[in-house]
């Protein structure tokens, strides 16, 4: 694999919808019989730290024989695995054991390294390399299909999208990142925004999917590919609560 540009920064947010930049690493991809190999690119599911060391040689043991063409790897036992997690869990709560991997990707005399949720890969638009797919994991829902218009018995209006994916697409695609599964939008004010998305996630063959909400985080988890309809409890008791603050505001509900 050809040498990377290194470049610590972010890919633009998903069509200007209001998602948070996304952390990527591009690299150029080996000439092939069509002549120009283009460009491959890695993007970082909550990424934490990232280096990037010369030398032509892995600074770590291969648990299984070397294959030529490998390049990206998971590292275990990891030292700087551990670092950080007890420099974030120390300072700020945060723990990233269990959640987190430390990963290797090999180029040409050179390596990098990173901690991150999980990582997707894929072949940028040569002629937007900076922008993120529409159908990327990690874009929202409403860039892909349509939405399904529900009441809530609180009296707000909120939409539900469910991914178009093949589940079985989706549950091998996991394992790389997360995936989002649905999405509930509220409808506050003549505007649908994303309140809470469930995502799914196959780490070491167990398969869980998590709502979380922006600012909160995890609010519910079911073991293997859940239904919309296991968060619903969860997502109208939030409903109800916005609904009561807003009479309480004198806002209106409809």
């Amino acid at each position: 694999m050809l040498s990377p540009r290194f470049v610590y920064g972010h890919c633009a947010p998903f069509t200007g919808n209001g998602d948070r930049d996304t952390d990527a690493l591009w690299f150029p991809q080996p000439h092939g019989d069509d002549g120009d190999g283009g460009e491959g690119r890695v993007t970082f599911e909550g990424l934490d730290s990232v280096r990037a060391c010369r030398g032509e040689h892995l600074p770590y043991e291969h648990a299984v024989p070397f294959t030529r063409g490998n390049w990206v790897y998971q590292v275990s036992d990891s030292p700087w695995m551990t670092d950080r997690h007890a420099y974030e869990f120390d300072h700020y709560q945060t723990p990233l054991t269990g959640s987190y991997r430390h990963y290797l990707f090999k180029f040409h005399d050179e390596f990098i390294e990173a901690i991150a949720q999980g990582i997707w890969l894929d072949r940028p638009d040569p002629t937007a390399p900076l922008r993120l797919p529409n159908d990327h994991p990690l874009a929202r829902l409403e860039l892909q299909t349509a939405a399904e218009n529900r009441q809530s018995p609180s009296g707000l209006s909120w939409e539900l999208r469910r991914s178009p994916k093949e589940h079985s697409a989706l549950i091998e695609d996991s394992k790389l990142c997360s995936q989002r599964l649905y999405q509930f939008n509220l409808v506050l004010d003549g505007t649908s925004s994303e309140s809470a998305s469930v995502w799914l996630r196959t780490v070491d063959g167990r398969t869980t999917c998590r709502m979380t909400r922006a600012w909160v985080g995890e609010v519910a988890n079911h073991d293997g590919l859940a239904s919309a309809e296991h968060f619903f409890d969860v997502w109208e008791q939030y409903v109800g609560e916005v609904a009561a603050r807003r009479r309480a505001m004198n806002k209106p509900i409809a």
